[in-house]
């Protein structure tokens, strides 16, 4: 499949879904679901740093009453070839349709979220063609919308992998699977009385098309707990990204 083909159905998906979301009622664990579609840039400053930049749509499914745009940029820097640095933000626009107790009327909202944060990336152990991925990061997380400003904090921690199924190392023209767990945890606000807010755990397929570019899409079961009092909720994510990298400098 060509790289313009990809393309070209990476950019339409997300319409049909968002257009079958109004038609079909889409019902899945918990009633609970979400569609993403991510493009994300790697641009390759020398040896020492990248510049990231990603843009995805993310839409709500079945019960989930709104849907979100948003943007992301960071900086990161090559410490050695154990240890990587960043540092970055993310915007994220964030509707929500609301349906009044007690009546058919619809209010809508819309909620603005500027989230800094910085990482501290790890690939230990090493192996012959890949390596484990651990990130942890601080995000601190600023809302405003028309009538309410607030400030939240939390610590994400995630383990990855991904590899080819021959055990070669992932090259053009080859499918590979990917493998993570993330954990969060309440730092300031994010939830009542629980420290561990949340549990997120994937499993994927890609696709390496160049050396430049890939494609892949993963699938996420997400366990929430917001307070001891409450059930923790789940959720599922499809994910669907397309990756792309730039080289400015030997």
């Amino acid at each position: 499949m060509k790289p313009i083909t990809i393309l070209i159905l990476f950019i339409i998906t997300p319409l049909f879904y968002g257009k079958a979301q109004q038609n079909i009622d889409f019902r899945i664990f918990n009633n609970a679901g979400e569609l993403r579609s991510i493009y994300v840039q790697q641009h390759r400053l020398g040896t020492k740093y990248r510049l990231n930049l990603d843009a995805g749509s993310y839409l709500g499914l079945g019960d989930n009453t709104w849907t979100r745009w948003g943007f992301r940029g960071s900086l990161q820097t090559i410490v050695s070839h154990l240890i990587k640095v960043d540092a970055g933000l993310m915007y994220n626009r964030v509707f929500t349709l609301h349906t009044n107790p007690g009546s058919e009327k619809e209010s809508k909202n819309i909620r603005h979220e500027y989230r800094p944060h910085q990482s501290l990336n790890a690939s230990y152990p090493r192996f012959k063609s890949s390596a484990l991925q651990h990130r942890f990061r601080l995000e601190e997380r600023i809302f405003r919308s028309s009538d309410d400003k607030y400030f939240k904090m939390r610590l994400r921690y995630r383990i990855s992998h991904q590899g080819r199924f021959d055990g070669k190392a992932i090259a053009p023209k080859s499918l590979f699977y990917s493998a993570s767990a993330e954990l969060y945890f309440n730092v300031y606000e994010e939830a009542d009385d629980v420290f561990l807010t949340q549990g997120r755990y994937g499993l994927g397929l890609g696709y390496q098309i160049s050396s430049k570019l890939s494609a892949d899409i993963n699938h996420y079961l997400q366990h929430s707990k917001s307070s001891h009092e409450r059930p923790a909720s789940t959720s599922s994510i499809f994910q669907i990204t397309l990756r792309q990298k730039f080289y400015w400098m030997n």
